[in-house]
């Protein structure tokens, strides 16, 4: 019995301690952890693009553009008596840009400037050199072309072959009149009233220079190729190109709205490729030539 009383007393004491251990707690799920996605990399935030100004209209206004035709690629008058060359398609591709009608018109060089100015004309365009003193009377447009200077010589001549020998007193030169190439000649020979001869046109000054008038022309490099292309086997270059010039139409002083209208236009066909597609048209076969993708002009 008091086995059986000890067994009821350890199995009572049993439940007692069972009955007052602590529980054990659940564990609280923990939801998995997320993988983060990979962060993307930010999208570029688009330049803000502004549409080009719109060009200036002229309504149609008609032009009196006055030109020295005898400059050849630039201007100049084919068989059929029709005036053409680069400076001719690109008025008349600005004036497409700017709506105007323009009508060339053959003019001495020498006084294209007064006639300019007193309103015989709108404007001109005829491998006009931007210079200092010529701007004291006329406004120049944006440069439109980079330019240089080139002698000329007959193909038989050995005496002179750079601008340095042009000093040597039995050096004639052949010009324009009233061009920056009268002016460079004069600075480089050493007496001018003796050594420069000026010509009403360059076509006269190379037929003197042929005739052996005189054995040297001073002209723009880009002028000389066609003359070099229609009297091919009598003249040459000879020497390095000099000089560092820009050509420019010129306006009337402080005609403001046809001069921005212009610069506008200019502007617009040399953005759309037209400019380029001009020059390599124009100098297509002859040398030599310009740089037709118009590196240094203030186009942009």
């Amino acid at each position: 019995m008091k086995r059986t009383v000890l067994l009821f007393a350890l199995v009572a004491l049993a439940l007692v301690v069972v009955a007052c251990a602590a529980p054990t707690p659940t564990p609280t799920p923990v939801p998995p952890t997320a993988v983060p996605k990979p962060t993307e990399a930010p999208k570029p935030t688009a330049a803000p693009t502004t549409a080009p100004p719109a060009a200036p209209d002229l309504k149609g206004r008609a032009l009196k553009v006055g030109s020295d035709t005898t400059y050849p690629p630039f201007e100049s008058i084919n068989d059929k008596k029709e005036i053409v060359g680069f400076d001719v398609d690109l008025v008349n591709e600005i004036c497409k840009k700017i709506n105007c009608k323009p009508t060339f018109i053959t003019a001495d060089f020498d006084g294209l400037l007064i006639a300019v100015n007193n309103k015989t004309y709108d404007f001109s365009i005829s491998g006009w050199t931007i210079t200092d003193e010529r701007a004291k009377t006329v406004d120049f447009g944006l440069p439109y072309m980079k330019n240089t200077q080139v002698l000329l010589v007959r193909t038989d001549e050995t005496a002179i072959k750079e601008p340095e020998d042009l000093k040597k007193p039995e050096a004639l030169v052949a010009v324009q009149l009233g061009t920056t190439n009268s002016i460079t000649a004069k600075k480089l020979v050493a007496d001018p009233n003796k050594q420069v001869k000026e010509f009403q046109d360059f076509p006269a000054a190379v037929q003197a220079l042929i005739n052996k008038q005189a054995n040297v022309v001073v002209i723009d490099a880009f002028a000389s190729s066609q003359l070099l292309e229609d009297n091919k086997g009598k003249i040459k270059l000879t020497g390095k190109q000099f000089g560092d010039e820009a050509l420019g139409m010129v306006f009337r002083k402080g005609d403001t709205e046809l001069k921005s209208a212009f610069d506008a236009g200019l502007k617009a066909v040399y953005a759309d490729g037209t400019w380029g597609k001009l020059c390599e048209k124009w100098w297509k076969a002859i040398s030599p030539k310009p740089d037709c993708t118009g590196a240094g002009l203030p186009l942009k």
